[in-house]
């Protein structure tokens, strides 16, 4: 927090009252010229640093004073990463034998560690605390680790329940809410989205705290956006964001990051189940398999791409495409479908190829006046000497 000077209503000095407008003589304003004062940012301002609490690899996820998010799809394991981040902010040393699956973090000394679920019954919840005092080397819960299960109630009551939370436990070191759409009417409405984002981060500077919100991902493309107005609205405010999968083809769990502040990308982290139904980091052996699988994939979807491209740029004689366009041809010259999928089915898929396809670095794009509008057009210059345009 910034070391500013507070003044009672009656101390305000004459040179920060506000001046009457000249415009209107009758209009009043919320805030005085202390209060513009006191938000004021300058080289001399004191701020206490915001240090890291949580490290995904060798990456900093979350730190006090802010907000990070946890998304996924459901079942790709974003309550097992739940588990490491608690179970070792417990642990004043985790020994080398402790795999956490490259989860970190810093050691809570003493202060309260809150875990809010909405989405599990509360059975469920208890084997996550057993699990977590597992990790941890535990016998006991130990009275600063506070679980609660706000599943029963609506998003209203769960609202007031976080914060009257907030104000009892305001010096808690960590925050965990999993599932934060359930404080919320819809997770595309928009106001009670940029509120709540607004206010997390309020909290967690008010606080001195570290918050992380779990989050689901809309389903399909496996891009890690987060779902609904609040995903799109935390992920241009969040200190950090990272993305958990399950990989079919591969039999793996991935960690990477879809934003982080400050701080640089994490290298894919892959972890696996073993016999046991334990969580356990991939060996070198497995990982370099999955590699291997994940650039022949990449090579595959690479001669896709070119395939279709090749087609319908061949008729063209060099002549670039508006977006508009481009897509319309990438839906006629893609690989005909299964007769199962059904219409939406198809569009989704036609989408997934042109955001693949633009995303790709087969195209060149450049800005023209066409119709007397500026617009993104895109070329195609095709690996196939045969097919140079």
């Amino acid at each position: 927090m910034a070391n500013n000077i507070m003044y009672k209503d009656t101390e305000i000095p004459q040179e920060y009252k506000l001046k009457k407008s000249k415009s209107v003589d009758s209009e009043t304003f919320k805030y005085n010229l202390l209060d513009i004062e006191n938000i004021k940012v300058n080289v001399s301002t004191q701020y206490s640093d915001m240090k890291p609490v949580i490290r995904v690899g060798e990456s900093t996820f979350g730190v006090n004073g802010d907000i990070s998010f946890v998304s996924g799809l459901p079942k790709a394991g974003k309550s097992t990463i739940t588990r490491f981040m608690i179970a070792t902010a417990l642990m004043k040393e985790v020994p080398e034998s402790c795999d956490t699956i490259s989860i970190r973090s810093e050691y809570c000394k003493g202060k309260k560690v809150i875990y809010l679920d909405t989405e599990q019954n509360p059975s469920d919840t208890q084997k996550m605390i057993n699990s977590i005092l597992e990790i941890a080397g535990l016998n006991k819960q130990p009275e600063n680790l506070i679980v609660l299960n706000l599943r029963p109630f609506s998003h209203s009551d769960n609202m007031e329940y976080l914060r009257t939370l907030f104000h009892h436990y305001n010096d808690a070191y960590l925050w965990i809410i999993d599932g934060v759409t359930d404080f919320l009417p819809s997770a595309n409405d928009e106001t009670a989205s940029n509120e709540i984002v607004r206010y997390l981060m309020r909290m967690s500077y008010e606080n001195d705290t570290c918050i992380v919100c779990l989050i689901h991902e809309n389903g399909g493309g496996g891009n890690g956006k987060m779902r609904g107005h609040i995903g799109s609205e935390a992920a241009r405010k969040c200190q950090g964001a990272i993305s958990i999968k399950y990989e079919e083809e591969k039999k793996v769990h991935s960690i990477t990051s879809t934003h982080l502040r400050g701080s640089k990308r994490i290298d894919p982290i892959y972890w696996h189940f073993n016999e046991k139904g334990k969580p356990v980091s991939c060996s070198a052996e497995i990982i370099e398999k999955i590699e291997k699988l994940s650039e022949d994939k990449y090579l595959n979807k690479k001669y896709e791409y070119i395939q279709i491209l090749d087609e319908v740029y061949k008729n063209i004689k060099g002549i670039g495409l508006q977006s508009d366009e481009l897509k319309r041809q990438i839906s006629i010259h893609a690989p005909k479908p299964k007769s199962t999928i059904s219409k939406d089915g198809i569009r989704k898929r036609n989408d997934r190829l042109f955001e693949g396809i633009t995303k790709s670095s087969l195209l060149r794009i450049e800005d023209e006046k066409r119709d007397g509008i500026d617009r993104k057009i895109y070329y195609y210059e095709s690996p196939n000497p045969e097919l140079k345009f």
